[in-house]
């Protein structure tokens, strides 16, 4: 659905509630309301900041603050005498005192009420306990020896705050889910506003709203989507929705009254993945189950090496050839031509023979590839010693080996057997040489052999992206014909198995090999985690092993049930989240509902399952709890945005996944009632 423009005026209903109370808690977040203080009016800088304006809470109840810029500061509120004056200084420190009094201590007065806080100079940016905030400030005396700072921001300023803290282009790097995020904030604060008037704020600046940290994270891809993105939220029947959002939703989120109690009809559970499920299926008529003529199954260290060019597969792909051990003549064939596609020149080796003896290949290639310097200036002077404790290590005859050797283990391409030996002295197969070249060929980085996302298949012809996504970089995208009878390989973290088929989804990691201007070899990165859009979270899977005492000091914020005996789910969400818990205790039971089943358990997320270790009476020792996901599962989930971004969907299809039946549009004219 694309984006339409809608008109809001100041007396349209929703802004008109802009201070009113929207009684439902955004994102992994829950409203934290504290005892009200008196609201006083504070003097009016109307026009030093553009509307529509955020006031937001950014230091609660201290006791102090210091608020300074480059050229100092002017200071506007009411003196102990009457009236508002302003008063310019360099730095300006409150200090709260009893009764609601501020003092301005480098004056020395004591204050009536509210004060505002510019820059002397207006282009300079303001900070608040060395922190920078763009805006101005306003400090509130509060209950007892406290005060309040507030920032009052520009709307879009102050998402420039928010959108990198909720969502870091540093680990998620997609445009079009950073843009996501920042219609879901804007959309946020819009439906919010007001949520703190008692204490003379609208948001605060923590999980418990938004994290807002200020101008000193902003970064340009955060700064580009809400740019790109400027004034437009997500509507239900004209008015902003609750944009709940949740870091990682292990791959289906929640419907929004089984969390919350929110009924909102754009808030259902949905699966975590594009919209666009449609995979890029690729057939080859080099089959690895039936092979062509003459030619039996290729290993993938063969194909990759046929691919490039070093080895001519039509002569090595025999049962008898692969399994025996090839002579020096063979393997000093192979390296050159190895060195030959890797476009370097080769290294004088002071290895003469048995070459096909495994310590005596590892000297033999790494000296052959100029890989001496490499061995002696990153591998620390401890860790010959720490890699190499086989217990057959005594095998490697000199220094030369134990280098080379070391080094090919720091690189991934040599591992210890079931047994932790090595065998150092013993021959290779043709085979196990063949997959150690191709190793090489990929740590050196073959021109041929080239990797990057899948992004279209079409007319034959494999299309990419090269690199990755950068400040100030665009990815570049190569397109090239493949090969009818391309060797096709799926990883499955590592685990290579080739195939006659393969299905692909845009964003997929591939690598390939091309020679003769055609793909002639292809692989594809796929995860054990299966394919939900927020698999590559750390918060994807977790466990967590609680003892009956560990789930009863939890659980004490919600009631006591005494010795906890067993935990039951009750009810389960449309996600298979466990959305009602029965507590089972000594002195009773206690049943917990939605976000209480998580935080009643000190738990990341509601989506588990529960496991228990018994003793010999059968009595519950520990329950083994293992889930997925971290937050409420509840609306946008943003690790999820990032997957779909990388599968090549819109920010606006990736809003109207996770909220079903919403409007996108821009609000033009908001501001405060």
């Amino acid at each position: 659905m694309s984006p339409r423009r809608i008109l809001a005026t100041p007396g349209a209903a929703w802004v008109a509630a802009g201070f009113g109370a929207w009684l439902v808690a955004a994102a992994c977040r829950t409203m934290q309301h504290a005892p009200a203080a008196r609201v006083l009016a504070a003097p009016s800088v109307d026009g030093l900041v553009e509307l529509p304006t955020v006031r937001v809470g950014i230091l609660p109840d201290v006791a102090r603050v210091s608020i300074g810029a480059a050229s100092g500061v002017r200071v506007l509120a009411r003196g102990a005498e009457g009236g508002a004056r302003w008063r310019p200084v360099s730095r300006a420190t409150f200090v709260a005192e009893e009764g609601g009094v501020l003092r301005l201590l480098e004056t020395g007065e004591t204050l009536d009420g509210p004060a505002q806080i510019v820059p002397a100079v207006a282009t300079d940016i303001l900070d608040a306990d060395a922190r920078p905030y763009r805006g101005l400030m306003e400090v509130r005396p509060g209950a007892g020896a406290t005060l309040t700072v507030v920032n009052v921001v520009n709307l879009e300023e102050y998402l420039r705050g928010v959108v990198p803290n909720e969502l870091s282009p540093g680990a998620f790097p997609q445009i079009e889910a950073l843009k996501a995020q920042a219609v879901a904030a804007r959309t946020w604060v819009l439906s919010h506003l007001g949520e703190y008037a008692s204490r003379g704020y609208d948001v605060c600046a923590t999980p418990a709203c938004q994290v807002y940290r200020g101008q000193g994270t902003e970064h340009p891809m955060t700064d580009q989507a809400v740019a790109d993105t400027r004034g437009l939220v997500a509507t239900w029947r004209g008015r902003p929705i609750n944009a709940y959002y949740t870091s990682t939703c292990g791959g289906h989120t929640e419907d929004g009254d089984s969390i919350f109690e929110d009924r909102a009809p754009y808030l259902r559970g949905v699966v975590c993945a594009p919209e666009r499920t449609a995979l890029h299926r690729i057939h080859t008529t080099s089959s690895p189950r039936r092979g062509l003529p003459g030619r039996p199954d290729l290993g993938r260290g063969l194909a990759v090496l046929e691919a490039l060019g070093v080895v001519d597969g039509a002569v090595e792909a025999t049962a008898a050839r692969l399994s025996g051990v090839p002579t020096d003549v063979e393997v000093r064939r192979w390296m050159s031509a190895l060195v030959g596609v890797l476009h370097r020149t080769p290294c004088a080796s002071p290895v003469t023979g048995a070459l096909a003896r495994r310590a005596s290949f590892a000297h033999f290639a790494v000296s052959t590839l100029c890989w001496q310097e490499r061995a002696e200036r990153l591998l620390a002077p401890g860790d010959p010693d720490y890699l190499l404790q086989f217990d057959d290590a005594q095998g490697l005859t000199d220094e030369g080996e134990r280098r080379a050797v070391a080094l090919l283990v720091h690189e991934g391409l040599v591992s210890p057997r079931p047994d932790n030996t090595l065998d150092p002295s013993g021959a290779m197969t043709r085979a196990e040489t063949l997959d150690l070249l191709a190793g090489l060929a990929g740590e050196a980085g073959a021109p041929a052999w080239r990797s990057g996302q899948f992004l279209d298949l079409g007319g034959g012809d494999l299309s990419v992206l090269r690199g990755e996504e950068t400040e100030g970089e665009v990815q570049a995208s190569e397109t090239l014909p493949l090969d009818p009878a391309a060797r096709l390989f799926r990883s499955l973290e590592g685990v290579y198995a080739g195939t006659s088929d393969l299905s692909l989804t845009v964003g997929d990691d591939v690598s390939f090999v091309e020679r003769g201007g055609r793909v002639v070899y292809l692989e594809v990165a796929q995860s054990r985690r299966g394919g939900a859009a927020d698999r590559s979270s750390r918060y994807y899977r977790w466990e967590a092993r609680l003892t009956p005492a560990d789930v009863a000091r939890s659980l004490g914020r919600y009631g006591s049930v005494g010795h906890v005996q067993d935990l039951v789910p009750r009810r389960l969400g449309v996600s298979g989240r466990v959305v009602e818990l029965d507590v089972k205790g000594a002195d009773g039971d206690l049943l917990l509902k939605g976000l209480k089943v998580r935080w009643g358990l000190g738990l990341r997320e509601n989506l588990f399952v529960i496991a228990r270790e018994r003793d010999a009476a059968g009595v519950v020792e520990r329950f083994v709890i293992t889930g997925k996901g971290w937050g409420h599962g509840v609306g946008l989930c943003q690790v999820g945005a990032y997957g779909m971004a990388r599968s090549g969907s819109t920010f606006d299809a990736i809003l109207n996944h996770y909220y079903t039946g919403i409007q996108l549009g821009e609000a033009t004219r908001v501001g405060h009632p």
